[in-house]
């Protein structure tokens, strides 16, 4: 990346070479294809940063690059939870894909591009991203996030936030361990009057550890706010065919509930792998029920798994957030 002067060339050549890329006026990169959202986020990342001004990378995007969740937005979920709606909730797909948030935190900064977001940082700590991106804490990423993320989004972040060893922090050499504690510590820096922190406040109270996945999060929240008792996350059954990790399990019934995702029907072997120690698993007794997303989104057969559940464990579903419901037109996640 550098700027026009330093590639040898005129403007209207670079524009007609294929390889050469503008990110912003006067300054230019080289690659063999366009660069995702995310990479351009990067570069302007490092474009913008100063000496006197650090820029870091905020919101959807740094929980993105940390591997976290950064948000789904359904108004069917909200219904049955009784969550309110987020108030920019129509806007997240637009962040996701086209807007690249940035915070400054030092001298202000400003830009004109239209596509950047540039913000006042609150200051918590960096942490490391891909392509030696600099990102901000992730606290404060969900928290510039969470205007546009449902409650049980920004659950799934958390959630998320808790099982992950590779976030690394700017100067440390060991990824940062989270804890419910170290969360609300980092909450405790932010301006306690926000809405976003009290949403995110609110959000952490029903986190579960440990919860691999934002459709597990999902899951289970549905579960829950039907009366279903709490379930053990990510259960590990000892078999004599080897063991098999359970997405929700009621051990003391032998029952349990897998969420199969888009990645169950792309990875073919593991995805037969798994249906084998299934097979293994109600061989030994135990009942399993294999959702996808549909399951949780139409209401009649998010009725027929509840209803299952709780005849297997012994409860009545309350089913009255559920019967009813008519199905929402969505964009396939």
């Amino acid at each position: 990346m550098a700027e026009t002067a330093r590639w040898s060339n005129r403007t209207e050549r670079l524009h007609r070479d294929p390889e050469m890329h503008q990110l912003v006026y006067g300054h230019w990169f080289r690659a063999d294809a366009p660069v995702s959202h995310l990479q351009r986020t990067v570069l302007l990342q490092r474009q913008l940063g100063t000496p006197s001004s650090i820029v870091r990378i905020t919101g959807t995007a740094a929980l993105k690059l940390l591997n976290l969740p950064d948000g789904d937005h359904y108004k069917w979920a909200n219904r049955i939870f009784a969550h309110p709606e987020p108030p920019r909730g129509g806007e997240l797909r637009h962040h996701q894909k086209r807007v690249h948030q940035l915070s400054w935190d030092g001298d202000r900064r400003r830009t004109s591009l239209d596509d950047v977001k540039l913000t006042k940082s609150y200051g918590l700590n960096s942490f490391q991203g891909p392509w030696e991106s600099v990102l901000v804490h992730p606290i404060e990423a969900l928290v510039v996030a969470a205007p546009m993320m449902d409650r049980w989004s920004i659950t799934a972040a958390l959630d998320a936030m808790l099982c992950s060893d590779r976030l690394k922090r700017v100067g440390a050499s060991d990824p940062e361990v989270f804890t419910v504690e170290s969360i609300r510590e980092a909450l405790a820096l932010l301006p306690p009057a926000s809405r976003a922190v009290r949403e995110v406040h609110r959000a952490l109270a029903d986190i579960q550890y440990p919860t691999w996945s934002a459709m597990e999060t999902l899951t289970r929240m549905l579960a829950l706010a039907c009366g279903i008792p709490r379930p053990i996350m990510n259960f590990r059954v000892e078999t004599p065919k080897g063991h098999s990790i359970l997405d929700s399990a009621w051990p003391e019934h032998m029952t349990a509930v897998e969420f199969n995702g888009r990645d169950h029907s792309q990875d073919h072997a593991t995805y037969k792998d798994e249906m084998y120690r299934n097979e293994v698993l109600r061989d030994l007794g135990w009942k399993l029920r294999i959702v996808s997303f549909d399951d949780l989104r139409v209401m009649g057969r998010l009725a027929e798994w509840l209803t299952w559940l709780g005849g297997h464990l012994g409860v009545e579903p309350d089913l009255s957030r559920v019967i009813g419901r008519t199905i929402e037109p969505f964009e396939p996640w």
